[in-house]
């Protein structure tokens, strides 16, 4: 299990690795939406529906249209055009029933396409190549040491309810390591403001772990395991990215408050 996990984590590493140097600010775009339309679909497949039908094919259109047209939702017109059509499914439906997954999917939708949102966003700022690197470090870095050191160390469970395989020393190991991550690579990439890079750090990580738990939470809502089967070891997609999803947003508003400090752009 943990080899096919291994080498899983290290392909999908090669084609993320490949994207952000090579592809650009729109390779990465592409990347990030095409992960988010798939996790739209785990997300739906997850509670019940057809991921080819048409609350599935509603949630894929209002992750494209966060990610690629943002402004459009500041119209009051559109965000009630959104509330309107969830509310009318039953109606056209003719199955009150459909009212809470298709809200359910609808509010995924958001939750996921303002992660994906917020990932572009990272590298569209001011040296964004360098905040979306020391973003991802920390992401990976926290999440790897909270794995190895939970596993290790053991000790009492986080939130047993909601994640039975989480444990305290995992959470502090977690935030330890991407502290070290973001550090580390701050110092080498620009030996500058070192220890608010490890704050940032620190913040990504308990920001990201809190998006696994949410995950799980909702999971466990859904009655299953993991949120699919696209990557070998790993389960889903959503089981890779949640903690990228639910951080992104928290990390490009403390960079963007943060720059005129750290590099006066």
């Amino acid at each position: 299990m943990l080899k096919q996990r291994v080498i899983t984590a290290v392909i999908a590493g090669l084609v993320v690795l490949f994207v952000l140097l090579f592809g650009g600010t729109i390779g990465w775009r592409w990347l990030v939406w095409m992960c988010t339309v798939a996790g739209v679909v785990e997300f739906s497949v997850m509670f019940g529906r057809r991921w080819y039908g048409p609350p599935t094919v509603f949630g894929a259109l209002l992750v494209t249209l966060i990610e690629w047209f943002p402004h459009a939702l500041y119209h009051p017109f559109l965000l009630y055009l959104i509330v309107a059509i969830v509310f009318a499914v039953p109606v056209f439906t003719r199955s009150p029933a459909d009212l809470k997954p298709f809200s359910m999917l609808v509010f995924g939708a958001l939750y996921i396409g303002a992660g994906g949102f917020a990932l572009v966003g990272i590298r569209e700022l001011p040296v964004g190549w360098f905040w979306l690197w020391l973003f991802l470090i920390s992401i990976w870095m926290s999440d790897t040491a909270a794995y190895f050191v939970g596993r290790f160390l053991g000790g009492p469970k986080l939130l047993p309810a909601i994640s039975p395989g989480k444990t305290i020393s995992g959470m502090v190991g977690g935030i330890v390591g991407a502290a070290v991550g973001a550090c580390v690579f701050g110092w080498i990439a620009h030996p500058m403001h070192v220890g608010m890079y490890a704050l940032l750090g620190a913040l990504i990580s308990v920001t990201g772990q809190l998006g696994d738990l949410i995950e799980s939470a909702y999971k466990r809502s859904a009655g299953v395991k993991d949120s699919g089967k696209l990557l070998p070891g790993h389960g889903g997609l959503l089981d890779r990215i949640d903690s990228l999803l639910f951080a992104a947003p928290f990390a490009l508003w403390m960079v963007e408050i943060g720059l005129h400090g750290w590099f006066g752009v």
